[in-house]
């Protein structure tokens, strides 16, 4: 009667997988993970699959190992739960494929800094025009609208990188918004300005160093950069919004 069980627990049928870091290991069979929990290359917190019972669980909590059915043990497991993670990041989510990750890296890193980065860049570029001429109030009115625009839109993509790190189903719509807010701002900016250059007389414009000009070519390319990537996350999570795994 021993051997017969011995020999249903060693049978080929019975797999199992092991979560390490977030990677699903496997087939094992039961000697193969009997053999590394003796030599203590496995613990027993560690999370396992059974292709029986269909679910991840630690190594205690399983009781005894089951033979399943050749069909059960060919079909790959779910991902593995977040708790079988050794280190859980603070700015992306296993659970999210690499896109959506990017998004949160932008939203909680890079746009509160980039954010920093054009406001330094504004205030030591200053204005273009003259003191004395006469739509330096309109340009100076311009860039503090622009400025708290962009700290508007910069909270907002924090808030939204959050919920969507979170897992939340507000994350994706409250970044498509600020992305769609943020270019509708930009473009009637961009727009304001050039009605204010093309109504100046060129002589009310102030001259600017060698080195002002290489910092606003920066800023530009910088900004060049981050309105590409902004578009293609706008339209990826358009596209894929709804096959996220999100609550």
């Amino acid at each position: 009667m021993h051997e017969e069980s011995h020999k249903t627990i060693e049978s080929p049928q019975s797999q199992w997988w092991l979560a390490k870091n977030g990677v699903a290991e496997g087939p094992l069979s039961h000697r193969e993970i009997s053999d590394a929990l003796k030599s203590n290359r496995i613990r027993s917190a560690d999370y396992a699959y059974s292709s029986v019972e269909k679910e991840w669980k630690p190594l205690s909590a399983w009781s005894e190992f089951e033979s399943g059915t050749e069909e059960s043990a060919l079909q790959p497991p779910p991902v593995p739960p977040v708790d079988s993670y050794t280190v859980e990041p603070l700015l992306t989510n296993p659970r999210l494929p690499a896109m959506a990750n990017w998004i949160c890296i932008y939203s909680l890193q890079i746009s509160p800094w980039l954010w920093c980065l054009y406001t330094f860049s504004e205030i030591i570029s200053g204005t273009a025009l003259k003191e004395k001429a006469p739509l330096m109030g309109v340009e100076a009115l311009a860039m503090i609208i622009s400025m708290l625009v962009s700290l508007g839109v910069t909270i907002s993509l924090f808030i939204g990188g959050i919920r969507l790190r979170a897992l939340s189903r507000s994350g994706p719509n409250i970044i498509i918004l600020s992305i769609v807010v943020a270019t509708a701002a930009h473009l009637l900016l961009s727009l304001g300005v050039m009605m204010i250059i093309a109504m100046t007389d060129q002589n009310s414009f102030t001259s600017k160093t060698v080195a002002v000009e290489l910092i606003d070519y920066f800023i530009l390319i910088v900004a060049l950069c981050e309105g590409a990537f902004l578009l293609t996350s706008l339209f990826w999570l358009r596209r894929n919004a709804r096959f996220l795994p999100l609550a």
